[in-house]
């Protein structure tokens, strides 16, 4: 079989334009993620209003982006303080981030508040609101205390998780005593 070098020739110069575009481009990289202005380990950060203890965030490594004006942490301990400089509450998480203009924390994955009572407040993730000083999610959270245990959609609360309100698909067996 003859086979014509003219044509051997644009049979593979056509199999090379289809790999060719076959092929993804060889465009430049996309821009990374702005890097952190510092890494800190063993972080800690102190939050307060006139004197008062609000609350103290412990990490093992912090991410500073002083542009965005936040901190995000890998393992955050939390420590919440009643007026009177006494523990209110703790709470764990995988990350968190804390905006450094209004001292909000949002945290995710993984989010567990204990009270000092041993309510347990279990969630993927929250926002504390250091203005109004709650806690806001709405995200599906199951609370656990000696009065039983209720789990609901969203959530309004203080950092002792005294006040709470549950936004919505509430169920589960308290002995609560609603007035």
């Amino acid at each position: 079989m003859n086979i014509c070098p003219r044509y051997l020739l644009s049979a593979i110069l056509s199999m090379l334009i289809l790999l060719l575009c076959a092929c993804p481009d060889n465009k430049k990289p996309a821009q990374s993620e702005t890097l952190p202005s510092q890494i800190i380990t063993d972080f800690k950060l102190f939050e307060s209003t006139s004197g008062l203890k609000l609350y103290r965030v412990n990490a093992a490594k912090a991410y500073v982006y002083s542009d965005a004006q936040k901190i995000d942490v890998d393992n955050p301990y939390i420590i919440f303080y009643n007026e009177d400089g006494t523990v209110s509450s703790t709470l764990n998480s995988l990350r968190g981030s804390v905006n450094t203009k209004n001292s909000n924390l949002f945290l995710k994955d993984s989010v567990l508040v204990q009270t000092q009572d041993s309510t347990i407040l279990h969630t993927d993730s929250l926002i504390w609101n250091n203005q109004e000083q709650i806690i806001t999610t709405d995200a599906w959270v199951i609370i656990e205390s000696k009065q039983g245990k209720i789990t609901g959609q969203g959530l309004i609360s203080d950092a002792g998780l005294k006040k709470i309100e549950i936004k919505s698909s509430v169920t589960g067996k308290s002995h609560y005593e609603f007035k």
